[in-house]
């Protein structure tokens, strides 16, 4: 590359290596995602062992433990990398992305023990099981200071009483972090799946069934565990942690949804005709399709900055701030993406079996978990009115 190809390259450009990985990615949804998709779409039922065979097709092919160190086994992917992996991930509809966008829980290995890490962790790492993140609660949601779940330390022990909901992979997986009050403090704990305190009382059905995860209601009950199973980092500090990663990855899949949903649209309506001409040539038609590529482009873009910065190490807090903007953005746009995506397929997008009605039930929680868009906005208010625009847009 030339001295002048570096200059004007674009600040955001993807390294060779991540790009190769997109694209890799990318492929394989195509591939090996996509035929399932269809079954699914013809069924409308969810069939997780032909899932886990695409999800082992995807281990093979190098897509396992993404995010994970290396000393677990696993790849240890920059944040960037991820984001990429991700946003890939977000072409397919029902969850089903998540076959290659397959991660650990890294932010367990930073804050746990690594004699926490040795127990709980490490054995789940080789099998589809791992952790299910128990933080939600009926009176609580994005606002995690409202926890009402109690631990109350009794010998060498803590008992857990309390009420989770909407904990994702509860079904399937082999233990639960709580987060629960430990008297003016909040803590994180490790809880076995078969603890006879722990109960799933509901699975609930959502818009976006059928889909990958089942998100559950559960009862935690006289829930004894050892004190060496609590984690010792503040329990607030690691939802915060959590939910920063995790909005970061909701805003990649959103921009994997969006470029789907427009290469569909835009086919669509180079092909349909209405009064002797494609319906492309009407600006009806044309003009939303130009809003949502600009759109797309800019969370594209937000999304990208906040993962260099993640990886630069840039203070936490303003990653945070970054992260709920990119989330924020990118959600809304995927929203307003798909609502213009079927409003052009027409009578055919109405129909559930088609590609974009999937994706406008689906999208629609990206605006609730992991914080709603209106949480997001509190998040950068706070950062803005303390801080000021200037480390948020540098």
């Amino acid at each position: 590359m030339s001295k002048v190809e570096e200059r004007v390259q674009s600040p955001f450009a993807l390294p060779d290596d991540i790009r190769a990985m997109k694209e890799s990615a990318r492929a394989f949804i195509e591939r090996e995602v996509w035929p399932l998709e269809a079954e699914v779409a013809r069924t409308e039922t969810f069939d997780r062992a032909a899932y886990l065979r695409v999800k082992d097709r995807a281990r093979a092919e190098g897509f396992w433990l993404n995010n994970m160190p290396e000393r677990l086994g696993g790849r240890d992917l920059s944040m960037l990398a991820l984001v990429a992996i991700e946003e890939e991930s977000g072409r397919a509809t029902n969850g089903l992305g998540f076959a290659v966008a397959d991660r650990g829980p890294r932010e367990l290995v930073e804050m746990a023990t690594e004699d926490q890490v040795q127990r709980w962790v490490v054995p789940t790492l080789n099998g589809h099981e791992r952790e299910a993140w128990a933080i939600t609660e009926p009176e609580a949601g994005s606002d995690v200071s409202g926890i009402r779940t109690r631990a109350e330390k009794h010998g060498s022990d803590w008992v857990i009483d309390g009420e989770k909901w909407f904990i994702t992979d509860a079904d399937n997986s082999q233990y639960f972090i709580v987060l629960a009050r430990t008297g003016e403090e909040q803590s994180l704990f490790f809880v076995a799946r078969d603890n006879p305190g722990v109960k799933i009382t509901r699975l609930p059905r959502f818009m976006h069934d059928p889909y990958v995860s089942k998100h559950a209601e559960m009862t935690f009950e006289g829930c004894r565990v050892p004190d060496r199973d609590r984690v010792p980092a503040s329990g607030d500090a690691g939802a915060k942690a959590w939910f920063t990663a995790e909005r970061i990855f909701i805003a990649a899949r959103s921009c994997g949804a969006a470029e789907r949903l427009i290469e569909l649209a835009r086919q669509w309506s180079l092909e349909r005709t209405a009064f002797g001409a494609p319906i492309a040539d009407n600006q009806g038609v044309a003009f939303p399709l130009a809003d949502s590529l600009a759109e797309l482009w800019a969370a594209r873009l937000m999304t990208y900055a906040v993962a260099a910065d993640f990886d630069r190490g840039v203070d936490p807090r303003i990653i945070h701030g970054k992260a709920a903007m990119a989330k924020l953005f990118g959600s809304e746009m995927i929203a307003r993406v798909a609502d213009r995506a079927l409003q052009i397929f027409g009578g055919r997008g109405f129909m559930q079996e088609h590609v974009a009605n999937r994706y406008y039930r689906e999208v629609r929680v990206d605006r609730i978990w992991e914080g709603t868009s209106e949480i997001q906005r509190v998040v950068v208010a706070r950062g803005l009115l303390k801080r000021g625009p200037g480390p948020y847009v540098s």
